[in-house]
């Protein structure tokens, strides 16, 4: 492909993008998108943002994201030599390459034979399957069906040899393709089934929800599974972290240097009066420099996760307030954190 240099994408985006501005303080710049024209927003809200640190656009409406080169070719319509014969005006020197440089996304296909459990028509026709209503119980139980953040699709397969029988859950990915999924047991009588959960085989794990994720707030809450984040709106989760705290697949950071670049980070955790495991992570993100929530006493005490509170408070949205009345940062989580050492009855090792 052609190097762009920035000075000619910022020109062609002052050009092309509805109500360009800069923003000095996050080397970025926004406009309209000319792709998607945002919807009914265009000319109101500037979702469209060029970041000259990756050397990327991307749109936070309709999620198009490229390199400089395609999204100038696309819209401009000129062709490779017509762009070289417009950076001759330009003091740099081109450099071609064969084409863009940007990892393959894998669109993945679900656990075969797959049973949409949100749809009616397909849930009704199992219905004489144990197993679909053991599923209806727990996804009614649990609150998945009208929880404020859920996935629009729910998945099952009774006959998948490495998934039958379990709960499938996708991660559909910023362009609303499903890149990614976990499966979860839905009986695990006698211990039969394990384990409890199982990620999609030589597949690299995405964010989940992160198709989810709206502009319109500031803050994307991370969450460790994917069902406690079915609760709060503009949410994500990670599928599991290590005690040693923030371990991203490649795939994960690109969403996070991308995507939620420009997003606050709260971190949402298992109760750390309850799980040790827990505490230790929370520990280890606060002096990595992130923001963490913090179980009050009263909840954390009582409730494990998101979803237990949801259950035992028959809620389908944990709101943001009571997040970010217990978040804490630094020093000051750091305190937080060694007094529930100092008064739960948490096992130490």
């Amino acid at each position: 492909m052609i190097n762009l240099p920035r000075e000619y994408v910022v020109q062609k985006f002052y050009e092309y993008s509805f109500g360009p501005s800069y923003n000095k303080f996050n080397n970025v710049y926004l406009g309209g998108c000319f792709i998607c024209k945002e919807g009914g927003s265009f000319g109101k809200k500037r979702r469209f943002y060029y970041i000259p640190e990756n050397d990327n656009l991307y749109c936070h409406n309709c999620g198009w994201s490229s390199k400089p080169l395609k999204w100038v070719k696309k819209v401009t319509g000129l062709s490779n030599s017509e762009i070289i014969e417009e950076l001759k005006d330009y003091s740099v020197e081109i450099e071609i390459k064969d084409e863009e440089a940007k990892p393959t996304i894998r669109v993945e296909t679900l656990p075969k034979d797959s049973i949409n459990l949100f749809d009616e028509l397909q849930r009704d026709f199992y219905n004489s399957n144990d197993t679909i209503r053991s599923c209806r119980h727990l996804i009614k139980d649990r609150r998945l069906d009208t929880a404020v953040n859920r996935p629009d699709n729910l998945y099952i397969s009774l006959v998948d040899k490495v998934h039958k029988n379990r709960l499938v859950i996708p991660f559909v990915n910023e362009n609303n393709d499903i890149e990614f999924y976990q499966t979860r047991t839905v009986l695990n009588r006698d211990n039969k089934i394990k384990p409890k959960y199982l990620g999609k085989v030589s597949s690299e794990k995405t964010l989940f929800n992160i198709d989810k994720v709206s502009s319109d707030h500031d803050k994307v809450y991370i969450f460790e599974g994917p069902i406690n984040a079915f609760f709060t709106k503009n949410s994500v989760a990670v599928a599991g972290i290590t005690e040693k705290g923030k371990s991203f697949t490649q795939r994960q950071q690109q969403q996070l240097d991308g995507v939620l670049k420009f997003y606050e980070r709260v971190w949402i955790l298992d109760s750390q009066w309850i799980d040790r495991a827990s505490l230790i992570k929370s520990e280890v993100l606060l002096k990595q420099g992130e923001k963490v929530f913090i179980w009050p006493e009263k909840f954390g005490k009582r409730f494990k996760d998101f979803n237990d509170i949801a259950i035992a408070c028959k809620l389908d949205e944990i709101r943001w307030e009571f997040i970010k009345n217990n978040t804490f940062e630094g020093i000051e989580g750091i305190i937080k954190l060694t007094e529930i050492k100092k008064y739960s009855n948490l096992k130490r090792t």
